[in-house]
């Protein structure tokens, strides 16, 4: 999904399929254009979930961006992003530059406009999701991308904080009560 069906090669369409077909393809990608303008414009949660293919054809715009898929480019830079299986390509829709720059996880990567405008856009409709969640007083939020081992480690370290003398940890315990004790403490 790519967005080379604008309006000028919609036009030159209409010289190969008739025009009362073509027509409504064309509306049907201005709609799609409008949810993105009213995303960008906005800069916070539509009031209407996006289908599928909506959200694949902004992805798709937005890894388009990022300069590792410019056409005839070959980065060979350190932080330049490459990947060599396609099925992983895929699954992160070609964005492979990575969050951050220099120590700042929030800063805008030069190669990659688009990666980074989905960071922010991502960060601002998650702001917008925790004030009409009851927290108003939020003034801004970060995501960032953990791996499975990453957010596990991450998750026992903190629970490692709430009893820094526990030794134990079990992740499943069933029929555990109203009030379990997570934590082993040692004797």
């Amino acid at each position: 999904l790519t967005s080379t069906m604008n309006e000028a090669n919609f036009e030159l369409a209409q010289g190969l399929v008739s025009r009362r077909y073509v027509k409504p393809a064309s509306d049907a990608r201005k709609r799609r254009d409008g949810l993105v303008t009213t995303l960008l414009s906005q800069r916070r949660m539509p009031r209407e979930g996006w289908d599928d293919t909506s959200i694949r054809m902004l992805l798709a715009d937005l890894a388009a961006m990022d300069s590792n898929n410019f056409l005839d480019n070959v980065g060979v830079g350190e932080r330049e992003g490459r990947v060599f299986n396609s099925l992983v390509r895929e699954r992160h829709f070609g964005m492979t530059h990575g969050v951050g720059r220099s120590g700042d996880l929030t800063a805008e990567q030069p190669k990659a406009a688009g990666s980074s405008l989905l960071s922010k856009i991502t960060h601002l409709m998650a702001l917008h999701a925790l004030k009409i969640s009851g927290l108003e007083s939020a003034s801004s939020c970060v995501i960032l991308p953990l791996a499975t081992g990453m957010s596990i480690a991450v998750t026992l370290l903190a629970l490692k904080s709430t009893r820094p003398l526990a030794t134990k940890v079990p992740l499943f315990q069933p029929n555990l009560g109203a009030h379990p004790q997570h934590l082993s403490t040692p004797p």
